[in-house]
């Protein structure tokens, strides 16, 4: 059966499971990887515009508050001295903070309230970042004047400073990222960069969620002839809880599409994988009854 069949059927009833039973097991991962990626698509789709939107208004603030990003023989610097160092975006999930001197400045509490991302930017840096944990940042690198490469990298707080001054100095080129160093170019490059990063991990996600669930429930879950013994081998378990897990991912997939609210696409996947797993089984229970019944006629 092939996958628009199977999709399609699936998400009508119950009764083309007994027909999946001859599925082998790759074909069934080939269809789960084809039903992630529509997924995907999907969720970044329709999310893309709220994603836009919000990222022009995060730029918008940022060049009306520092001006224009100005580079010289000082570093990478904001044309407007006088405005705020630190700006709380995205409904204050997200802050920037601008520190005029390394060799003078400790790291201010960039992760104050809810904040969990940002932009941390010196004359001799800029970098996004992200909390991993109580103290622990994933500074990426976008612009810094540096004799080597910087990749991304993992420091406690305190480590943060003392690393930008370890691996940047004014003496050394400025490497950048983009094209141009200015905030069209920064925007433009966080546009696609959320493009790869949603769509990868959505994609990355659904699959590894749907083949952990599968893979447990195949153990727990299993159908018993007249004898007691199961009637389905561990393979068709496994075809059938893939297949069973295409109206959940469709279902689960609206909520992070539009930001639903108080259910996650995890939440939402489990519940209704659960339950469809349930009545799937028990239509073949009642199947494959018929069938042996038929064949001792």
């Amino acid at each position: 059966m092939n996958f628009f069949k199977a999709l399609i059927e699936t998400c009508k009833g119950t009764g083309v499971f007994i027909k999946l039973l001859s599925q082998s097991a790759g074909r069934a991962l080939w269809h789960l990887v084809l039903l992630a990626v529509i997924s995907s698509l999907f969720i970044l789709l329709c999310s893309y515009s709220g994603m836009n939107a919000d990222l022009d208004e995060i730029f918008g603030r940022l060049e009306a508050n520092f001006g224009n990003i100005i580079v010289d023989g000082n570093g990478v610097r904001p044309q407007n001295t006088n405005r705020q160092n630190s700006l709380l975006l995205a409904d204050n999930r997200f802050r920037v903070n601008y520190i005029p001197s390394v060799e003078k400045d400790k790291l201010p509490e960039i992760d104050a309230g809810e904040v969990n991302m940002g932009f941390l930017w010196t004359p001799v840096m800029l970098c996004s970042w992200i909390k991993t944990g109580d103290d622990k940042f994933l500074l990426i690198p976008y612009a810094y004047c540096s004799g080597e490469l910087l990749p991304a990298v993992s420091k406690d707080r305190s480590a943060v400073i003392p690393y930008i001054k370890t691996n940047t100095s004014l003496k050394h080129k400025l490497f950048c990222q983009f094209s141009a160093l200015n905030w069209q170019a920064l925007r433009d490059y966080c546009k696609s960069t959320y493009i790869s990063v949603s769509f990868l991990g959505n994609l990355f996600g659904t699959i590894f969620q749907v083949l952990f669930f599968v893979t447990m429930f195949s153990f727990i879950l299993n159908l018993s002839g007249n004898s007691g013994k199961p009637v389905l081998k561990y393979r068709e378990r496994f075809v059938i809880g893939v297949y069973a897990s295409f109206p959940p991912v469709l279902i689960a997939s609206f909520f992070p599409a539009f930001d639903l609210p108080f259910l996650s696409f995890n939440s939402v996947y489990v519940i209704c994988f659960s339950i469809y797993l349930i009545i799937v089984f028990t239509r073949l229970q009642l199947d494959l009854n018929l069938q042996t019944a038929d064949k001792l006629k």
